[in-house]
């Protein structure tokens, strides 16, 4: 009976803490903070004095802000195809067809959220760690290469 109610606990502690690390996703630093964190690694790496390092700030933090603009405008103008693409297809498909053309896209979306899914639970394990570590089947040929020269 106490053995029951220890993995019962024990298993019950491994759902919450899994279930409370879903729950906080990794907060995205801001372009203010990468810039000022590539600008402190640099300083420390390369000895930069203090203008310099507050100039490769301000250049760091104007490319972080252009990457930004443009990736908004990319975002934007897929967003533009994409309706664009969907408005042609209603206007080709009979209504029926539309209907079972929406039913497929759907299905498709839930499949990429599955695939994303795992493929987010693949990127954990390599971060882990995970098969690549010497020895396993995904060493290769050219890991033995490496090892005799």
């Amino acid at each position: 009976m106490k053995k029951l109610l220890m993995i019962a606990a024990i298993f019950s502690l491994t759902f919450a803490t899994a279930f409370a690390q879903r729950e906080n996703p990794r907060k995205m630093p801001s372009s203010e903070e990468r810039a000022e964190k590539s600008a402190e690694r640099l300083a420390e790496r390369l000895e930069l004095t203090e203008a310099q390092k507050k100039q490769v700030y301000e250049l760091n933090l104007q490319t972080a802000e252009a990457r930004k603009a443009q990736m908004e405008a990319r975002r934007n103008e897929l967003k533009q195809n994409r309706e664009a693409h969907k408005t042609q297809m209603e206007a080709i498909l009979s209504p029926e067809q539309v209907e079972k053309w929406n039913e497929l896209r759907e299905e498709n979306r839930k499949r990429g959220a599955e695939m994303r899914k795992g493929n987010e639970e693949r990127r954990k394990q390599f971060r882990k760690g995970g098969p690549h570590k010497k020895g396993s089947r995904h060493d290769g040929p050219r890991a033995s290469h490496r090892e005799r020269s």
